[in-house]
């Protein structure tokens, strides 16, 4: 199968909230790239919905007190049972404002540099 992925995508863990018909849903990531990210929550879904996300970029795991969350809308792309009952659900980053592209890039320019080391 030919991926169509254009981005590097990155593991990592973090903390995320998904915002859907008046829910907060509590979930953590399980990949990231500059187009969107996957996630693993309690229950799946809709696909072809819109979501508005929010993420706590922390590095190492570490929570910076100085750096707001990442927070756009999504549309959700799949969801997918995992073994455990949860959902892994994959989410496209919709109209993302500039100041929140600008978050989101230094999050992931620190974990293209972890990589390199």
């Amino acid at each position: 199968m030919e991926s169509r992925r254009q981005q590097p995508r990155f593991s990592v863990v973090i903390a995320a909230e998904i915002e859907t018909d008046g829910d907060t849903l509590i979930a953590e990531t399980r990949d990231i790239s500059d187009g969107g990210v996957a996630v693993l929550l309690r229950e799946p879904l809709t696909e072809g919905s819109t979501i508005e996300l929010s993420l706590i970029l922390t590095q190492d795991g570490i929570e910076d007190p100085g750096e707001d969350p990442f927070a756009t809308s999504a549309n959700v792309m799949w969801a997918a049972p995992t073994e455990d009952g949860r959902a892994m659900v994959g989410l496209r980053f919709l109209k993302v404002a500039p100041v929140e592209r600008k978050r989101l890039e230094r999050f992931l320019s620190a974990l293209t540099h972890a990589a390199a080391h």
